[in-house]
């Protein structure tokens, strides 16, 4: 089958879309979730189950797609998540949904097959821009997710929703089934060794839940730092293993490289910081008026902030793929961080008017979606081809705990300074509190810009080549 870039970019943008629909579809639900599970408690685990398997599986499946043929592992991924979807439509049992949540969770770690399978069918002088066109998927499938979604809890119950999501899943498998041609990858010359290959999983598993339920039971709680200190420890020995082979499953050592680093450093950075800026926003719209900040809006109308972000994002990708191939690696970092960073400067003034909140969200997210292309286009650029799917994956999982951390690190900073209601029952974010937390997002958004040059000149290679290699 001969590749055709716009077929192989169609079907990589459906399955994008389809993977962040799934994460997002829920939140609309949630309200009616909560009244027939019970609790927010147990309801919630929806969501977390599907977010802690995808972030503990995508270093291993990132590795898996390139030995085994990314095409091969994306439609088995894509056919595990539709399963749960059905399992989950078709049952009322709270462990029978969970299941099928858990297995949905498969649909997670599309990225780095994603890029890995970009890199593989186009020509070199596409690839950054289809990059960021990847990346617009993802903001396509949180709006699709969080407006269909609501249409549908509206009319319907929630079943619809794993439905809807079993439908794209469906759609995506076939999309990639018939538009991406089928590539071998590259296996290892040594023997798999599988235990080693594994072992990240359940130390990964074991952070995110620590850092998971520290919202729930603080973090003096012995229980939060035995979880962490344990799964940090299952890291640390399969850290010690796969140094010590010749070829492990996972090479650590390109982190070692100074352009990974850097977009590891970078992509951390950016996670607890500019990345947060729904969390802060939304929060910031909402902020009743004896905060004597924020708009005071209900939360269906700070949802509406974020929908003509969106849409400048879109545009933000592309363009940062295209800087990449123009002048460099770094320049989509330096000009991302900046964009992003007058948003935050703007957000410092504390804008008092629905238009002004949405000018800053547009500006931040314009940059931000500058950057979350720039990122894997370094990766891409500084790794062998055959590496390509577990460097993303390791990028992932980094990015993944940090984003963790820093919703939490920006909560306390938005508590530096609280305002008590007028009846004392409630505590919410003052003037001082947003400042505080905007401007350790400047300051770290402008950091991530002046890392950039710390990169070594790299561009991505020949089309050509890479398709010998594999």
């Amino acid at each position: 089958m001969r590749s055709k870039p716009a077929g192989v970019t169609t079907a990589l943008f459906l399955t994008m879309a389809a993977a962040t629909f799934e994460s997002s579809m829920l939140f609309a639900a949630l309200p009616k979730l909560i009244r027939d599970f019970g609790d927010p408690i147990t309801a919630g685990w929806l969501v977390t189950i599907h977010s802690l398997i995808g972030a503990a599986i995508v270093i291993v499946v990132g590795r898996l797609g390139d030995i085994y043929g990314r095409r091969r592992v994306l439609l088995v991924l894509l056919l595990i998540a539709a399963a749960g979807s059905v399992l989950s439509a078709v049952t009322s049992s709270f462990a029978i949904v969970l299941i099928g949540r858990a297995m949905q969770g498969a649909s997670v770690p599309v990225l780095p097959l994603a890029i890995g399978i970009v890199r593989d069918t186009m020509p070199a002088n596409r690839v950054p821009v289809v990059i960021g066109i990847m990346g617009t998927a993802q903001g396509v499938g949180v709006s699709v997710g969080l407006i269909i979604g609501g249409a549908i809890v509206d009319h319907w119950n929630w079943h619809w929703l794993f439905a809807a999501s079993a439908v794209l899943l469906a759609a995506s498998w076939a999309a990639v089934r018939w538009l991406i041609p089928a590539r071998p990858g590259t296996p290892p010359s040594e023997p798999i060794y599988w235990l080693q290959g594994l072992m990240p999983v359940p130390g990964i598993i074991l952070i995110l839940l620590g850092i998971s339920f520290s919202k729930q039971l603080g973090w003096l709680d012995p229980k939060i730092w035995g979880a962490i200190l344990l799964g940090l420890a299952i890291v640390a020995l399969w850290v010690r293993q796969s140094l010590r082979e010749r070829e492990p499953f996972i090479d650590l050592r390109l982190l070692a490289s100074r352009n990974v680093a850097v977009a590891n450093v970078l992509a951390v950075l950016l996670a607890i910081s500019t990345m947060q800026m729904i969390f802060l926003f939304s929060n910031y719209a909402q902020s009743p008026s004896w905060t004597m900040v924020g708009l005071g809006l209900s939360a269906t109308a700070a949802g509406l902030i974020n929908l003509p972000s969106n849409i400048v994002a879109f545009l933000g990708g592309p363009l940062s793929g295209w800087f990449t191939q123009r002048r460099g690696i770094g320049a989509p970092i330096v000009i991302g961080a900046g964009i992003a960073a007058a948003g935050w400067l703007w957000g410092l003034m504390l804008p008092t008017s629905f238009v002004e909140v949405i000018l800053a969200v547009c500006i931040v997210s314009f940059g931000t979606a500058m950057l979350n292309t720039a990122i894997p286009n370094v990766i891409v650029a500084s790794v062998p081809n055959e590496r390509t799917g577990e460097a993303i994956g390791s990028l992932s999982v980094i990015r993944g705990m940090a984003s963790s951390i820093g919703v939490q690190l920006i909560a306390v900073l938005l508590t530096t300074e609280a305002v008590a209601s007028p009846d004392g029952a409630a505590s919410l974010p003052s003037a001082t509190g947003y400042r505080v937390a905007m401007t350790w997002i400047v300051t770290l958004t402008l950091l991530s810009g002046a890392a950039a040059f710390f990169l070594r000149k790299a561009r991505i290679g020949p089309a050509k080549a890479v398709a010998r290699r594999n």
